[in-house]
């Protein structure tokens, strides 16, 4: 469901919900910022009050952007999904997500398939001190910065190894080590109001 403005998002979701045969949805998020975002906002607060949603977000949404549907909101967001991994660990959105009590969901946490995300030299010798793959160690330290995490795999492997990350725990030198990756480089594409000189 993409929609845009309070009547569009209203009979969307309701169409959805239809479609998929439920009474509710755990959570709806707007996936993207588009200039009608109150309206559309509005819009998934009465589905929540009227129990058709469990919990409304946001998705792609900076610090300014975030702060404009707090400012105008009766049910505060409760997370925003954004790109983050080892190159962008998005730290200044995470202190403000943080300090406002909402989740901090990683977008796009193993870099999207990009070439060399998962070959870098400190990532391997990190997972080789602890006998993980370079995806695991990633989820790891994401998960342990207090980020929710979502890759996307469709390998059965791929997701036993993606869940097999909560049996070790990164010592403060490597989490260190890792923290020094961070570029604050997105992935081709990504919009510029995300970028921490625009918020």
């Amino acid at each position: 469901m993409q929609t845009s403005g309070y009547a569009a998002t209203k009979a969307g979701l309701d169409e959805s919900l239809r479609r998929f045969n439920h009474d509710y949805f755990d959570l709806v998020i707007i996936h993207w910022p588009t200039g009608n975002d109150d309206e559309t906002y509005r819009a998934l607060e009465d589905a929540y009050q009227d129990g058709k949603v469990r919990a409304i977000g946001l998705s792609n949404f900076n610090a300014s952007q975030v702060q404009a549907i707090i400012d105008g909101a009766t049910v505060a967001p409760a997370i925003d999904q954004i790109e983050t991994h080892l190159l962008w660990q998005q730290k200044r959105m995470h202190a403000y997500l943080t300090s406002r009590g909402m989740v901090h969901e990683s977008y796009a946490p193993l870099g999207e398939n990009q070439p060399g995300f998962l070959d870098q030299p400190v990532l391997q010798k990190v997972a080789a001190r602890y006998h993980r793959t370079p995806a695991q160690v990633t989820l790891r330290f994401l998960n342990q910065e207090g980020i929710v995490v979502i890759p996307k795999t469709l390998d059965p492997q791929h997701m036993a190894d993606n869940l097999a990350i909560f049996d070790f725990t990164l010592a403060p030198a490597d989490v260190r080590l890792l923290e020094s990756l961070d570029k604050r480089q997105a992935i081709v594409g990504w919009p510029a109001t995300m970028q921490e000189d625009q918020y």
